[in-house]
């Protein structure tokens, strides 16, 4: 696990390094929900199916979250975004005997929650993300008034996490009736932390990242223009 190395993207990497509690933390509330709405759950009275797996994920050790990064980024190791990607990234989860437990009650206990208050949760862990990404986002700005840093490398990194929001925003605005769009954007936002965790750990390289930029870009757009063919859309990130 190469999580602090110090070369010609230093500084990039001096931020994913501050901020790397928040992109564990961001992948979990995608792949978990429940896990960014605790406050919610416990204020409808249904805590107690959820606390105590999410405590033992918040006490998780460095080496822990650490070793959960490393083997989901290798999930985007040449690799395009596809359907079958949410599928292997569970099977990882699975197969890291450390967590996979806690994951798979987290799963299964979710099925005692109403639909309704499902996509409550997906919204609140959605803002939750969100709000992670906004301080990284002001961190990368602050960093730009350093004449000696490499103002294309921030700007790189700035407008994927901008483009990640603008997916938060595209999923938070779905009603819950939705559901096959939600969770399509849930594994695009998956896959893009992801993205730019591997490059943190120099899986893939810059000229891949800026290659993901702008594919990320184009699926953006034709959110934007909210085409009603989905397949469509994702395929803007194989091309």
């Amino acid at each position: 696990m190469e999580n602090c190395r110090i070369d010609e993207f230093g500084q990039v990497n001096s931020i994913l390094n501050s901020f790397s509690t928040d992109m564990f933390d961001g992948v979990t509330f995608i792949v978990r929900p429940v896990v960014g709405a605790i406050d919610y759950l416990r204020s409808m009275h249904q805590s107690y199916l959820f606390q105590k797996e999410i405590d033992k994920i918040s006490n998780f050790d460095f080496e822990t979250r650490e070793k959960f990064m490393d083997i989901l980024t290798d999930l985007v190791v040449d690799r395009l975004y596809d359907d079958e990607f949410i599928n292997e990234l569970e099977q990882k989860i699975a197969d890291f005997n450390e967590i996979s437990e806690i994951f798979k009650e987290l799963s299964h206990r979710k099925l005692n929650i109403e639909q309704k208050q499902m996509h409550r949760v997906f919204k609140l862990s959605l803002r939750k993300l969100n709000g992670r990404i906004v301080s990284i986002r002001d961190e990368i700005n602050s960093s730009m008034w350093d004449d000696s840093e490499d103002v294309a490398q921030l700007l790189l990194l700035d407008q994927l996490f901008y483009l990640i929001q603008e997916i938060i925003n595209e999923a938070l605005d779905l009603p819950p009736n939705k559901q096959k769009e939600i969770n399509d954007l849930s594994h695009l936002l998956a896959y893009s932390l992801l993205y730019i965790e591997a490059f943190h750990r120099s899986k893939v390289s810059y000229d891949d990242l800026q290659s993901f930029l702008s594919r990320l870009s184009l699926c953006n757009y034709m959110l934007n223009k909210n085409l009603e063919d989905n397949d469509a859309i994702f395929e803007t990130l194989v091309v």
